[in-house]
């Protein structure tokens, strides 16, 4: 080869063995990875989610199988799609998989005045394990799971079923009478108060908490593509919408912890602020360095963490039940007869009635299984590689599990789509969970909130049930049960109820 030859053919050469090695590192990174859709060059599998991600998932399970991987944008993201991939890693590699996916709307919202990223959502590591553990004991403390914190529950249903009384038979749509009360019950435990359901404060409140799922799903390309925040469009819009909520949130927390500050006892604990400030105080008293746990900045995103999810998804758990009822009257008529039996006419029902009402809580449960009311719960990520079910898992993808796949699986649930309470009687008619039942997730990030709404959702849905029939109204359509939104929770389309007093 002459001198010329060899000039001539060297980019050719050169393009080749570039490519070359490209695709020798492409093949390298993704070795033994799940399979799954390709997507769109740089935007991979997003665009084609839909508004109901869950229900897209569950077709793609059927090509790929129970574990598969999508890009959603640059990044890598493992869908765990039955129960055997999600209790594998959740809970058979529970440490691994114990890290939070850390995208930029998240960490954006969860930012400080200081820049850093704060509080439990995306916490991992030490300052996670004593924020949990402190927030589990605290509430514990103020009775959440125990009978010391159900008069609060039971005054704000009696509350409810007397708002619901004064419509008189008239048709209304009971979600924001139903998020009102769910959300005093929140508040009590993290502000030490209730709120009258007219409160301006508190109407903002529930406000910010109803927008953040919705402008969180419109503003989700900003997750992958920070850049397009700057583009005018609905989803610049649906940003600023964000941060306008983010910095009422911040404020609305800032002056409740200013306000305990002022009426500070250190004898007393009113609520997890108060208890928040006594570590403070002890810190500072033994000249220690306050644990980084519970710094004002830490203090104010889980504060607004907790109020929002605790009112959210409970308050969506408790409006999904009013909508089986008005579909399936056999059942509510059942849950009348075993009330009148067990409990009687006129009563309160309470925690300690639970044993008597197995049938009612059967209900509770078939609703979280068939509501799906939290399908991924928050994305999890693995802080280490490792091997899933055969395949190899990359360090720190996106851990998605699809808690529908399991909820509506038909290997696990006879005629899964047909809401049927009596799946978790047993033969002696007493309620039981199956371990394929996980409507909190499970392993080391499970919801710590778990022992409050389990409360909640008993003794509001109980007490609607013991004083009202729920039929819909005259003339009008019942929703479907399959129109839903997904966004931080699954959202039924909105309906209107009629009441008829027992």
């Amino acid at each position: 080869m002459d001198i010329t030859t060899f000039i001539t053919s060297l980019p050719v050469v050169s393009f080749l063995g570039l490519a070359l090695l490209a695709m020798s590192l492409y093949w390298y990174k993704h070795r033994n990875i799940p399979p799954g859709p390709r997507g769109l060059p740089l935007l991979g599998f997003a665009p084609f989610f839909g508004t109901n991600p869950q229900d897209t998932l569950l077709e793609l399970g059927k090509k790929y199988g129970n574990i598969f991987s999508i890009y959603m944008g640059p990044q890598l993201t493992i869908v765990l799609n039955d129960y055997e991939a999600i209790k594998s890693a959740f809970t058979g590699q529970a440490d691994v998989f114990a890290g939070r996916a850390v995208g930029f709307v998240f960490r954006f919202i969860s930012t400080g005045d200081d820049g850093k990223v704060h509080g439990i959502t995306l916490a991992e590591g030490e300052i996670w394990k004593t924020t949990r553990r402190f927030m589990l004991q605290t509430f514990r403390d103020l009775g959440m799971g125990k009978s010391k914190l159900q008069d609060r529950i039971l005054d704000e249903a009696e509350y409810l079923t007397n708002i619901f009384a004064k419509h008189d038979g008239r048709p209304f749509n009971p979600l924001a009478t139903l998020m009102s009360s769910v959300s005093n019950v929140v508040s009590t435990l993290c502000f030490g108060k209730r709120f009258d359901h007219n409160d301006p404060e508190f109407v903002q409140m529930l406000a910010n908490v109803q927008n953040t799922s919705v402008y969180l799903s419109q503003a989700g390309p900003v997750q992958s593509y920070p850049i397009l925040r700057f583009f005018p469009g609905s989803i610049r819009t649906a940003w600023k919408a964000l941060i306008r909520i983010g910095e009422n949130n911040t404020a609305a927390m800032k002056a409740n912890v200013q306000e305990h500050r002022r009426s500070y006892d250190p004898n007393e604990t009113r609520d997890y602020i108060d208890a928040v400030l006594h570590k403070q105080r002890e810190d500072s008293e033994s000249a220690a360095e306050m644990n980084a746990a519970f710094h004002d900045e830490e203090l104010l995103r889980n504060l607004s963490a907790f109020f929002g999810a605790g009112t959210e998804t409970t308050t969506m758990t408790m409006y999904w039940s009013l909508l089986f009822m008005l579909h399936h009257p056999e059942v509510q008529a059942k849950i009348h007869a075993e009330l009148d039996d067990k409990i009687g006419a006129g009563k309160l029902v309470r925690l300690e009635d639970r044993a008597k009402l197995p049938y009612l809580e059967a209900v509770c449960r078939e609703t979280q299984r068939l509501a799906n009311v939290t399908p991924f719960g928050v994305l999890r990520a693995n802080t280490e590689e490792t091997t899933l079910l055969g395949y190899r898992i990359p360090k720190r993808c996106f851990i998605m599990p699809n808690f529908k796949s399991v909820n509506v699986d038909p290997k696990l649930w006879t005629d899964p789509l047909t809401f049927n309470p009596n799946r978790f009687l047993d033969g002696q008619g007493k309620v039981f969970e199956p371990a394929h039942f996980m409507p909190f997730s499970i392993g080391k990030r499970a919801c710590v909130g778990e022992a409050l709404a389990r409360m909640e959702i008993f003794l509001f849905f109980a007490n609607i049930m013991q004083r009202f029939l729920i039929r819909a109204p005259r003339d009008s359509d019942i929703p479907s049960t399959d129109a839903y939104t997904t966004g931080i929770s699954c959202r039924p389309t909105e309906f209107k109820i009629e009441i008829v007093p027992r």
